[in-house]
Formats: structure tokens, C-alpha cells, sequence
């Protein structure tokens, strides 16, 4: 039996865990709860992430930069499984999660206690605050969820390009926002159970990577492949070669390809960008390129932009001029209908989808075009001239 002074440790012990679960049970915030356990063990409490990043502290805890260095450089966080001593006067101890990328730790400005009184105390506050951990990590599952389920409904229905935008600010996005965009996919892929496995740990390790920079993203799953628009105005192509080089290194036996688009677009466009990153995939896989495969379009742009501008005025005003004399907003509304139709192989459909608007709109607006300037999308050499024509305005104003 133990003694009374055990019992009474004992005791105390119990009665602490319960007041510290009650804190967590509370929802109180993670500041608070260091607060409580470090007048508790007597100690400054710190709460880091997988990339050693301060998330919380006690209060008056002391910022000792050498902590941090030594967290930051010394330690691999994403593999550390057990507690460890830190310069010789702090601990670090893993609390539990189910995502190693997700992983939390908590640091106390104390040595690893060698009494089980003390012992015992330590680890409660470290399960207690696994507990908490967890549900931060569920949470954060529930936000990717439900963004990822957003943008699935918008791919799957054909929303007025206002309820778009409404629906964007309601979970917190702008539609204005410029975004970049990517696509990956393992060689070879097969739609498998084994592949969608895969997939989802690919997931894991891109939020992670860009989570590190502190870079936003947007994660569609589209056709079992995960489609991510980042919010950035730097080159993806050094970002995309070291995700690749970490996804390989951290997940053996992994072959991926990647198609990415560098070409920055609001978010509103996303569909633009989503086809433009899976063609670059395509083109990665039927050619087998290994190497992150940034998107080209087209030539014709590039062979047209050499075109004077005055040249390419007068071909326009000859071709467009009627839909040039129209008040601004009708004029816009009918280019920007040619422009998406020609994008889309001369898919009215697909142009309808993009610009959200009905395709039922889409032809009739086709129409009045084709009445406005008396001719024909059905002929060959009046739509290579309307082609033409888009472009060129396009590029010059």
C-alpha cells in the first residue's frame, strides 16, 4: 500500500489532471491552459508546431531564442516520437496525433523529471494536451474538408458567376484573389483503392511543404488527383522541384509528375487554371517528362503579339467593328463570350460553364454576334477571322 504521503501525492496529482481537463473541456485557449499547467509544475510551458514554430506559451514565459534555434536546427520534429532534453535545462514531449504532419509539441523550462510523482503529473498534462491537439488537428481536417467539398459543388454545378463570389466570401475566400495552380499524379496512375491511398497521403505532404512556407493553398480533389491552387506571386518551379524532391524522400517508392500553370489568375477563374495544369499533366505523362511541366499555350499568341499594333487595329476594327461601337459593358459581355468559346475548342457548353452564365445565354448572345456582324460561327473562314480578330484585340488592349 502506499504510504500517506503517496496517497496524498497521489491525490494532488489526480486533482490537478481533473482541473486541467476541465480547461481543455472548456474550450479555453491554448495560452490560458499553458498558463494554468506551468503555475502547476512551476515552469515556463510552451506549445510548438512540426516546423518549430512558438503556437503558444504561459504567461510571462521568457522567449529564450536558443530554445528556439536548437528546436528550429537541431531537431528533425517530423520524425521525433519521444521526449527528448534540450540544452540541458528544457524538455520537449510529442503529443499524440493520427498525422505526423500534423504533430504538436509541448516544451517545459525543466529537465525530464526523474520522480514518479513528478513523472506522472508530466505525462497527464502531455495526454491531456494530446487530447486537445487532436481535436486542433481535427478541426483543421473539417476546414480542408469542407473547402475541398466547395469547390467539388462549384465544379459540379453551373452557378451565376454572383452566387460564386457570395459563396466564395461566406467560407472566408475572395474571388479576386490571384492564384497559381498545379496537378499531380503518379506515373502510370490506375483509379484504384491503392491509388486513392496514395493520393490522400500525397495530400498530407503538400499541405504540409506549403504550410512550412506559410503559403496559402486551395485543395480540389478532381478526378482522384489533387489539383492546388496556390496563392503566391513567386515562380511555383523551384517550389514544385523541392515538394517533389520531399514527397520522394518522405514517401518511398512514390513516382509522381506534376503539371503546374504559372500564369496567375483571380480566383474566380479557377476552371481556367484547373484545365490549364491538367493539360500540362497530360503533356508530362504522354511525353513522359519527370520534371514539374509548366504549361504553354498555344503559339498562335505568341506569333500574333508580333503584329503592330496599328495593323492589328485596323484588322479589328474591320472584322469587330460593330461589336466595338456597342456601349462598353455589351461589347465586353460579347468578347469575353468569343474569347472563353474559342479557349474551349468552340464549346458553348464549356464557355457557358466557365463564365457561369446559362448556355441558353451563351447562344443566344452567339447569335446577336453572328446578326451584328453578319456572319457565321459555322463557317470555317468567318470563325478563323472572329478568332483572329479576339485575339489580337485581346493582346492589345
Amino acid at each position: 500500500m502506499p504510504s500517506n504521503n503517496e496517497a496524498e501525492q497521489l491525490k494532488k496529482i489526480m486533482n490537478d489532471t481533473l482541473d486541467i481537463s476541465k480547461y481543455i473541456l472548456a474550450n479555453k485557449d491554448d495560452d490560458e491552459i499553458l498558463t494554468h499547467i506551468a503555475k502547476l509544475i512551476n515552469c515556463d510551458a510552451y506549445i510548438m508546431d512540426v516546423f518549430g514554430r512558438l503556437r503558444s506559451y504561459s504567461e510571462n514565459a521568457k522567449m529564450d531564442a536558443s530554445l528556439f534555434e536548437s528546436v528550429t536546427h537541431d531537431l528533425k520534429l517530423i520524425e521525433l516520437t519521444e521526449p527528448v532534453t534540450l540544452l540541458d535545462k528544457y524538455s520537449i514531449y510529442p503529443l499524440k496525433t493520427m498525422d505526423k504532419l500534423t504533430r504538436r509539441f509541448v516544451v517545459f523550462s525543466m529537465k525530464m523529471p526523474e520522480g514518479l510523482s513528478s513523472q506522472l503529473l508530466i505525462e497527464n498534462m502531455v495526454n491531456l494536451l494530446s487530447l486537445e491537439s487532436m481535436q486542433v488537428s481535427i478541426n483543421v481536417n473539417q476546414v480542408r474538408q469542407r473547402r475541398n467539398e466547395l469547390f467539388d459543388t462549384i465544379l459540379a454545378q453551373n452557378l451565376p458567376e454572383n452566387a460564386f463570389e457570395d459563396t466564395l466570401k461566406l467560407n472566408g475566400l475572395d474571388s479576386n484573389s490571384m492564384y497559381k495552380a498545379f496537378e499531380i499524379d503518379e506515373i502510370n496512375s490506375v483509379d484504384t483503392g491503392h491509388h486513392q491511398e496514395d493520393m490522400h497521403r500525397v495530400n498530407d505532404y503538400i499541405y504540409w511543404y506549403f504550410e512550412k512556407l506559410q503559403i496559402p493553398i486551395i485543395l480540389i480533389s478532381w478526378h482522384f488527383k489533387p489539383f492546388i491552387l496556390v496563392e503566391t506571386k513567386k515562380s511555383l518551379l523551384p517550389l514544385l522541384n523541392e515538394l517533389s524532391k520531399f514527397i520522394h524522400e518522405n514517401f518511398v517508392g512514390s513516382k509522381t509528375q506534376i503539371g503546374y500553370t504559372d500564369d496567375a489568375k483571380p480566383l474566380i477563374q479557377f476552371k481556367k487554371l484547373l484545365r490549364e495544369a491538367d493539360e500540362a499533366l497530360d503533356v508530362a505523362k504522354r511525353e513522359n517528362i519527370l520534371k514539374p511541366n509548366k504549361f504553354i499555350p498555344q503559339q498562335v499568341e505568341d506569333i500574333l503579339s508580333l503584329v503592330p499594333k496599328k495593323e492589328a487595329d485596323m484588322f479589328v476594327d474591320a472584322i469587330l467593328g460593330p461589336v466595338l461601337n456597342l456601349n462598353d459593358d455589351e461589347k465586353d459581355e460579347l468578347i469575353e463570350l468569343l474569347s472563353y468559346y474559342y479557349a474551349d475548342n468552340q464549346s458553348i457548353s464549356m464557355a457557358a460553364n466557365d463564365l457561369f452564365i446559362h448556355r441558353n445565354t451563351a447562344v443566344y448572345r452567339l447569335k446577336k454576334l453572328e446578326k451584328l456582324l453578319n456572319m457565321s460561327l459555322n463557317d470555317v473562314s468567318d470563325s478563323e477571322q472572329l478568332r483572329m480578330a479576339t485575339k489580337l484585340y485581346l493582346i492589345h488592349h
